[in-house]
């Protein structure tokens, strides 16, 4: 089940998700938005520890694209994980060792082509400089700030043991951090695992025009503003480049870099999930498939069947008879 905005409960929640849009809340103190990537079912399991005034994060997800905020008041750290090397945040290419800063309100843009796991730790932003003792100019301390770092190897070994070791536990005996020893013993340790992280960190941002990636991600993030105030018709290319003042060689400069996809296959992606998000919906009398889809720009039906069943791994007339209750219907998909 989605959570809300406030630290978890302690003790340990495990949870899956089959729909992108079951992770909007899934994440403590953050706001995130996915969309698959890859021509197979769509696939997260998240590790859920609640620490008191904090939370740890462990997750696993087959490739997606994903726009996420700290919640306003939320500190957030991120270490990535598997497959790093392929990840790609707010159009930089993820470093080894690389350690996310978030403040309240900051956003991230990410993509990743292959499968990959995480790790995050969720504390307010009003006890960060206490937990943690970050510097001054720290994103941690400030709203909306953000910054990439490159921990020392040591530091980032450190840490990611303890992660693991939490998880692991917490997947074999998740009882385990109901004692409130267990979560103090673990507490202890991430804190000051992050602050040797923090301590031995240098700049991992862009080491060439750091005004381009900005630029990017005002693109993006405009574009992706844009295609949710107009969700009930297909956005196209043309149409986005003039609601955003922008050329079609900037935007597809932009998404490229953001996501490694182009323009026009990030909007079909997003068209997609838009109609399954349609047709899994339980309000009003039954749509018919063939009327979503039209309505979505998927002019030619056959394709849009085909496409639907490798991003989903099933026929869209399943996903509406399932979210229905009833035998599938005939006709497209």
């Amino acid at each position: 089940m989605p959570r809300s905005d406030t630290m978890p409960h302690e003790g340990v929640e495990l949870s899956r998700f089959r729909e992108p849009e079951e992770l909007v809340r899934a994440i403590p103190g953050v706001v995130f938005q996915a969309t698959p990537l890859r021509a197979d079912p769509f696939d997260v399991s998240l590790t859920t520890i609640g620490l008191g005034d904090m939370s740890l994060q462990t997750g696993r997800a087959t490739p997606h694209l994903a726009f996420a905020r700290a919640v306003p008041g939320t500190g957030v750290l991120q270490l990535p994980l598997e497959n790093a090397d392929t990840l790609l945040l707010n159009g930089q290419p993820a470093r080894p060792r690389t350690l996310g800063l978030y403040g309240g309100g900051a956003e991230l843009i990410r993509s990743n082509p292959r499968d990959s796991s995480h790790a995050v730790l969720v504390l307010p932003m009003d006890k960060a400089e206490v937990l943690l003792c970050p510097g001054s100019a720290s994103p941690l301390l400030h709203p909306g700030a953000q910054a990439l770092l490159e921990a020392s190897a040591q530091a980032w070994d450190q840490a990611v043991g303890i992660v693991r070791s939490a998880a692991a536990t917490a997947a074999r005996a998740p009882r385990t951090f109901d004692a409130e020893p267990p979560r103090e013993a673990l507490r202890d340790a991430l804190l000051q695992a992050m602050r040797d992280l923090l301590t031995g960190a240098r700049d991992a941002g862009p080491s060439g025009d750091r005004y381009r990636p900005r630029a990017w991600r005002r693109i993006v993030v405009g574009a992706d503003e844009y295609l949710r105030a107009n969700m009930a018709r297909p956005v196209y290319t043309e149409e986005l480049c003039a609601a955003l003042g922008t050329s079609a060689s900037s935007l597809a400069e932009a998404y490229r870099a953001t996501f490694g996809l182009s323009p026009h296959r990030f909007l079909k992606l997003r068209r997609l999930v838009m109609v399954r998000s349609m047709l899994r919906s339980q309000e009003g009398p039954a749509p018919l498939v063939k009327s979503v889809a039209l309505s979505h720009g998927f002019w030619h039906l056959s394709q849009f069947a085909i496409d639907y069943r490798a991003l989903y791994g099933e026929m869209p007339s399943e996903t509406l008879a399932r979210a229905r209750g009833t035998a599938t219907p005939g006709g497209l998909g």
